[in-house]
């Protein structure tokens, strides 16, 4: 009888169903830790308070004062950090204590590659180049995950300060009358290719797990469907936020963005649905939820013009959903 992962794949491989049995992960493999998915979302949230006062005592006891110093002590901190994830991954005060310390060390080293940078897309380039090194080289899923995560917002960050310039903070965008083709490409500009990265993953999942990328590139794909479930707002103007006053009428065709950042949000659904995990689904469906309130307050039209597109939205929630069932049954 089939009782375990390794006898099933030997039995695929005499079939001839399967190209053949993986060998043992060893040190590359991530262990079966056991924790719910929200206890290890409290470690990350934690780890990442936990990085902030480590990065206070960094300074307070190396006071690096310029860019060479400040890119040592990081380094430091993350070869610190690296060496306890791979000395025991399973270690939840362990792998807590090795976030906090990768937390200090990308900031000092996000600091030195950034010293005399004061545009914010530099800087969000910067941190997306960093992110994407450490979701590649850190030995742990949960700190992949929280890279490919803040990799995507760095990336909208990064395209969203290019496009539309940097902002004087006053919830005023340097141009904000902005047309129909302007909008609709600067989201697309933005999004697209992350969702197409999303979707290549998922079709070659079968290709990468024979080469053994699970451990990098699963955290990985769980990242990128949280980034297009929240991390949407990063692309979205100051200006969008403002839901006083007459910014619609203002802002034209960026009010879409709130609704194409559903949309994409329902994409990561349907991502998470492939995956087989309800926890990415809900976390999916509630980032939906916000961008479609967001969408509803932003719209400057009438009550009508919304309830009507509330039902619209609605009705093609419902389609989508009738036909991931019938895609699952067949």
């Amino acid at each position: 009888m089939i009782d375990n992962p390794s006898a099933l794949l030997g039995e695929l491989h005499a079939r001839g169903l399967a190209p053949a049995p993986l060998p043992d992960a060893g040190d590359d493999a991530e262990p079966a830790a056991g924790r719910p998915w929200y206890i290890v979302a409290l470690l990350g949230i934690s780890g990442w308070i936990a990085g902030l006062f480590m990065l206070a005592f960094v300074g307070m006891l190396f006071q690096p004062r310029d860019a060479p110093q400040a890119a040592v002590a990081g380094i430091v901190l993350l070869a610190a950090a690296w060496g306890l994830f791979k000395a025991d991954r399973d270690g939840a005060f362990t792998s807590q204590l090795a976030l906090a310390l990768s937390i200090a060390g990308q900031c000092l080293v996000l600091f030195a590659m950034t010293e005399h940078e004061r545009a914010i897309g530099s800087i969000a380039a910067a941190a997306l180049v960093l992110q994407i090194v450490l979701a590649v080289v850190m030995p742990n899923a949960l700190h992949r995950l929280l890279s490919a995560f803040f990799a995507t917002i760095a990336w909208a960050l990064t395209v969203r300060f290019l496009l539309f310039g940097e902002p004087d903070f006053l919830l005023k965008e340097s141009g904000t009358s902005t047309s129909l083709s302007t909008a609709l490409g600067a989201w697309a500009l933005t999004w697209v290719p992350v969702g197409a990265a999303l979707w290549a993953l998922i079709q070659r999942e079968a290709a990468w797990m024979a080469k053994r990328w699970q451990a990098v590139l699963r955290p990985v794909l769980t990242g990128l469907i949280a980034g297009l479930a929240f991390a949407t707002l990063a692309s979205q103007p100051f200006e969008s936020f403002r839901w006083w006053g007459d910014a619609a009428t203002d802002r034209h065709w960026l009010a879409l963005w709130p609704l194409l950042s559903a949309l994409a949000a329902l994409g990561g659904a349907a991502a998470a649905f492939a995956l087989r995990s309800r926890a990415l689904i809900g976390a999916c469906v509630i980032g939906a939820l916000l961008h479609v309130s967001h969408f509803y307050y932003e719209l400057g039209t009438s009550l009508l013009i919304k309830s009507m597109l509330m039902l619209a939205m609605g009705a093609a929630m419902w389609w989508a959903s009738r036909a991931l069932v019938a895609g699952e049954r067949s």
